[in-house]
């Protein structure tokens, strides 16, 4: 496996950039990754999208250099198992709220290595996988390595249970990020959608502060881009957007700009 060049950024305490992507398209995929982007997230859990159907996304992104990252439907060890498999550099867990799913997404991510103590959840080994080269290209022993080290790890904070346990789930030193789910968690908290409500805004602040006072990165989804800046002053590291935020913004835009001449 490559080098995580979002492992090694956030190490050094960079900010990094990256998309969302629901849409099956391969130039989409790879239109980001000529854009500049850090990473892109595929995602399985909205959509019709499956690990399957990730593969040549997966491709696109390796030829671009942008990391890909999948996000699970749940923390199941199928679903994480072929993530891995086909070559996702990232997994982003949803709805992790206890102590206990967020060790279950960590050891269902890692191989078992020498001295390591024994437990009852890992990750299955195949040698003939994908992200192994086949068995081809790619040695059993430093597959086990290069995958242990290089996966980043990312669970999403989403409900008020997450809230009231967070402490607990940031002492786990293999995960990576914590990343605000603002929809959900303003569900949850019982303001469906009204991310400016006063609760929520103070509730997701706290969060971040915490996370970032416990040496990971916090994570969210900048709804514009003047909202960058808000979240990199808060201390947000891991920023995403939507590509279908992206897109439907330019067509309309365009089709207003094509009105406002024809029509004024």
């Amino acid at each position: 496996m490559r080098k995580n060049k979002v492992k090694e950024k956030l190490l050094r305490g960079e900010s990094v950039l990256g998309i969302w992507q629901g849409i099956n398209s391969i130039d989409l995929a790879e239109m980001s990754g000529y854009s500049g982007y850090d990473f892109i997230i595929l995602d399985t859990e909205h959509g019709p999208m499956s690990a399957e159907s990730c593969i040549p996304l997966i491709c696109a992104a390796e030829r671009t250099n942008i990391v890909p990252i999948i996000r699970v439907s749940e923390i199941q060890k199928t679903y994480i198992l072929k993530a891995l498999d086909v070559g996702a550099m990232g997994i982003i867990f949803p709805m992790v709220s206890t102590l206990e799913e967020a060790k279950r997404a960590v050891s269902l991510s890692k191989y078992i290595q020498k001295g390591d103590q024994k437990r009852e959840r890992f990750r299955g080994l195949i040698n003939v996988s994908r992200a192994a080269g086949y068995g081809i290209t790619v040695d059993e022993k430093c597959h086990i390595e290069t995958s242990n080290k290089e996966i980043i790890l990312i669970v999403q904070f989403e409900t008020k249970e997450a809230v009231d346990n967070l402490d607990e789930i940031l002492k786990l030193e293999e995960i990576d990020v914590v990343f605000i789910g603002a929809a959900d968690l303003s569900q949850s908290l019982g303001f469906p959608g009204e991310y400016n409500n006063p609760i929520v805004k103070n509730i997701i602040k706290e969060a971040i502060k915490k996370i970032v006072n416990s040496g990971k990165a916090a994570g969210v989804v900048a709804s514009s881009p003047d909202s960058i800046k808000y979240w990199i002053e808060l201390g947000v590291k891991f920023i995403t957007c939507h590509q279908t935020m992206i897109l439907s913004e330019a067509l309309g835009n365009f089709v207003n700009s094509f009105n406002k001449v024809v029509h004024d």
